[in-house]
């Protein structure tokens, strides 16, 4: 017995603090999809079959009848806290950047100094972060870093397209990132489907649902 388990209680099941999260986020139909934007993005889809490739770190992990798809990239948001971007600074700026607009440089690949190589969607074991030319304009900058960022979420949902998973039909956002309305709107553009902040990120809140589920 256990004793810090009450008589009668009922073990349905345990999941990954990610999935748990991604369940918490209300992502429930094929093609329903998850991105985390903090330190690295990292993105989740729910899909009627599996894929997976363990040269760029994608794997599937069985959820009921259906698959959860995932990799995950070293390049994010540790970018912004290396160029000196303040919290303040972030919101502030980014209310002058035009989302739907087309940043001054488009070719920024957003990997922390700290970081030698790339895993997904780009695996390169030699690959190093791209932030040059640097604009004049800080709230340009942020806007080219923002752009690089939201390519490598893009790539990432058209390399697990590649590897034959379900077709993207909605991204909901956790993580730092998902507070930036502008962001979201840039994003959106470039993925192409419905994009919004996710209601709970709460992985406790995922694990119950999982538990309710198991219950029946």
């Amino acid at each position: 017995a256990n004793p810090y388990l009450a008589s009668g209680c009922l073990v349905v099941g345990g999941t990954t603090d990610s999935i748990a999260a991604f369940l918490a986020a209300g992502a429930d139909s094929v093609g329903d999809a998850v991105t985390s934007l903090g330190s690295t993005v990292a993105i989740k889809l729910l899909s009627d079959v599996p894929a997976d490739d363990a040269s760029t770190g994608v794997y599937s992990h069985r959820l009921g009848d259906r698959w959860l798809v995932g990799g995950a990239s070293n390049a994010g948001c540790a970018v912004l806290r290396e160029q000196g971007f303040s919290g303040d600074e972030l919101a502030r700026l980014s209310e002058e950047i035009d989302p739907l607009a087309q940043p001054p440089c488009t070719d920024y690949y957003p990997l922390s100094s700290l970081v030698v190589g790339e895993r997904f969607p780009r695996p390169d074991e030699n690959a190093v972060g791209v932030l040059e030319p640097v604009p004049e304009s800080r709230a340009a900058f942020l806007h080219c870093i923002l752009h690089g960022i939201a390519k490598v979420e893009t790539e990432g949902y058209e390399a697990l397209a590649a590897l034959g998973a379900s077709e993207l039909r909605r991204v909901l956002t956790s993580g730092g990132g998902s507070q930036n309305a502008q962001w979201t709107v840039m994003r959106q553009a470039l993925l192409g489907v419905p994009t919004s902040r996710a209601a709970n990120i709460d992985a406790a809140y995922g694990a119950a649902l999982l538990a309710a589920r198991g219950a029946g």
